[in-house]
């Protein structure tokens, strides 16, 4: 037996706790803690029914700080003061003793805690507390009710599992139920808390506005999946994302000074077509393969898409929410004005000036000069992204002295030493390589495969020169198979999910009266049905078996079904009946024999035996020997 209002406040302060939970990343890191304190400090009292502060007062409290908290209010954080004044709502609540109305307040501002935490967090996480916030909550109001109609009493485990399950099966019909409306509503691009855009703080790639040495190497050892692209054949290699170009190095570091929009290129050599998942980077490019041509579509982004100047695909606003995007691309380098890119740097130290001329003595043609390039970095030098402490120059240290550096160092020294050649060359930043998951056949590309090369101009044509070393970052090794299936749902949340825009839903239903206004011709309604007669045959087929099966076993049922038969009883009397008309007969011993055996298994928790069930059998054949011996009436019920 077990009290029906702790049940009650179980599953009320469950779904509390879930929502509290769910703004552990929105509300103010202090404010959560002390509130997520008193709440438990709630729950105890509720325990042991003790409710010390008066009601008025805890009113009052929720009134002032309500003010406070409100008062925070802004277009920068519009939503944090909100989720600061929901949790003291939810511990002030949590001390006061619980009337029915405070149970529904509470239940309440959960799933108002949870509602916000969607600006926060569209992963596949708020959905499991969604609707474990929603499950919670249906059981909640279940017992509620069923509290306000019997009262405060004791009841068994009994009478609790059977409304726990009827309120998990009403849960699970009205979200199977809500699969319908989440396809046909009309939507908008823009997310209903999304109005001012988010808060600047998530995750930079850091090779967007520029190049320091050893910046990259920083985020090579991060392993966050940076982008997922769909559309591409397995077994690609050498794959190369373009996201920045930069065209001046001074200071150790690599910046871009030209920042313009180019017309789109002409679409030459092998065009492919992929489409690119994005998360945030709180920055102004869209990665591309090799050589981007143009951007088809773009998802869940209110801004301008356009060819910034190195063949960037750039846009007009930072990207702070995962965005979808189709974009073209080729393998051929367009015309972009080298002269843009041969200024050498003008603090260039003169072992570096004098290597230039000892590589490029006596070569003719630029193309050799490049080949001595990358032949000198082939010999002796190793990627490291454990860089030695220096003095002076870094560039100087790591082509004389290290010898050991990471993409950085090696493009950086290639771009100086061909311009220094006088060979228009410039840095591209971006990510090289993809690991294919097999589960949702896509590529994923974390921020761990970050990378810059260069980009040399040689016979009116750009060339792509990577002189790093092969290098497989430790992160890149790390990704188990669990985690690409993990990313697999998470890929599937979010393409069908979170970005299933009002296209996607256009386009589902011109499918549907495409395929409805193809499925209804003569010749492929003959068809359809041929396919689902051939298969319900074969159920039909299955059913009877099993049905046969089932009726020939030799169980206490079947027995006492073939004893009215026998009998030829008409309707279905009670085992008591029956014994009641089959009294003084001479079949009654049998009859009684076979209904035991029918009333034990069915009514009591004793075992029937097999042996037991064989003699029943016996019985029954013994009640036909004497019925078709002494032609005795037989028995009718009405």
């Amino acid at each position: 037996m077990v009290s029906l209002r702790r049940i009650t406040l179980l599953f009320v302060h469950l779904c509390a706790l879930v929502g509290i939970l769910s703004l552990y990343h929105v509300a103010d890191g202090i404010f959560f803690a002390i509130f997520l304190f008193v709440y438990a400090v709630g729950i105890y009292a509720d325990v042991k029914e003790f409710y010390p502060i008066r009601r008025w007062i805890l009113n009052a409290s929720a009134i002032i700080f309500s003010l406070y908290f409100l008062s925070f209010i802004s277009l920068e954080d519009l939503l944090r003061p909100f989720a600061n004044t929901v949790l003291l709502l939810l511990a002030i609540k949590s001390l006061e003793e619980k009337k029915f109305r405070d149970m529904y307040q509470i239940l309440l501002l959960s799933l108002f805690a949870v509602s916000i935490s969607t600006v926060y967090n569209l992963s596949i996480s708020f959905a499991f507390l969604l609707l474990l916030v929603i499950g919670l909550g249906v059981s909640s109001l279940v017992f509620i009710n069923l509290q306000k109609n019997i009262g405060e009493k004791v009841v068994s485990y009994r009478v609790v599992k059977s409304y726990a399950f009827v309120s998990g099966a009403f849960f699970l019909a009205v979200a199977f139920l809500t699969i319908p409306f989440f396809v046909l509503l009309p939507r908008t691009q823009t997310p209903l808390f999304d109005l001012f855009g988010r808060a600047n703080s998530g995750l930079k790639t850091g090779i967007a506005d520029s190049v320091s040495l050893g910046k990259v190497g920083e985020i090579q050892q991060d392993n966050t999946v940076a982008f997922r692209v769909y559309g591409l054949p397995k077994g690609l290699e050498n794959l190369y994302w373009r996201v920045s170009v930069f065209d001046t190095y001074i200071g150790n570091q690599w910046i871009s000074t030209r920042k313009y929009p180019i017309p789109n290129p002409p679409l030459k050599g092998n065009p492919i077509q992929y489409t690119v998942m994005l998360e945030p980077t709180f920055e102004k490019y869209l990665p591309a393969l090799d050589y981007p041509v143009a951007v088809l579509n773009i998802e869940g982004f209110k801004g301008r898409v356009y060819m910034s100047s190195g063949g960037v695909l750039a846009t007009s606003e930072e990207i702070t929410k995962p965005i979808r995007y189709t974009a073209v691309s080729t393998n051929t380098p367009f015309y972009d004005d080298p002269q843009e890119y041969t200024k050498v740097p003008e603090n260039v130290s003169r072992s570096i000036v004098e290597l230039a001329k000892e590589l490029s003595k006596g070569a003719k043609k630029q193309e050799d000069m490049l080949k001595r390039v990358e032949g000198f970095f082939s010999k002796g030098f190793k990627y490291s992204l454990k860089l030695e402490k220096y003095e002076g120059n870094p560039l100087d240290y790591f082509l004389f002295v290290s010898k050991r550096g990471n993409c950085e160092y090696y493009a950086s020294a290639t771009a100086i030493l061909l311009r220094l050649m006088g060979i228009p060359a410039r840095v591209v930043g971006g990510f090289k390589g993809g690991v294919w998951n097999d589960y949702g056949k896509y590529y994923v590309i974390t921020n761990s495969m970050a990378h810059v090369w260069v980009e040399a101009y040689i016979n009116g044509r750009w060339i792509r020169v990577d002189t790093t070393p092969p290098y497989v970052s430790p992160g890149v090794k790390e990704i188990s198979s669990f985690s690409l299936l993990r990313d697999a749902v998470v890929s599937f949340w979010y393409s069908n999910v979170v970005g299933f825009s009002s296209e996607k839903q256009f386009s589902l239903f011109k499918k549907l009266h495409r395929d409805i206004k193809v499925g209804l011709r003569p010749a492929n309604i003959k068809g359809y049905i041929s396919k689902v007669l051939e298969p319900a045959l074969y159920l039909l087929l299955l059913y009877l078996t099993v049905k046969l099966y089932i009726s020939s076993r030799k169980t206490p049922e079947n027995l006492y079904k073939k004893l009215l038969t026998t009998l030829k009883v008409k309707g279905k009397p009670l085992p008591e009946v029956l014994l009641s008309h089959m009294k003084g007969s001479e079949v009654y011993p049998y009859v009684e024999y076979i209904v035991y055996l029918y009333q034990r298994h069915k009514f009591s928790p004793y075992k029937v035996y097999r042996d037991e069930i064989m003699e029943g059998y016996r019985a029954l054949s013994s009640i036909k020997k004497v019925l078709k011996s002494k032609g005795l009436s037989n028995f009718h019920h009405s």
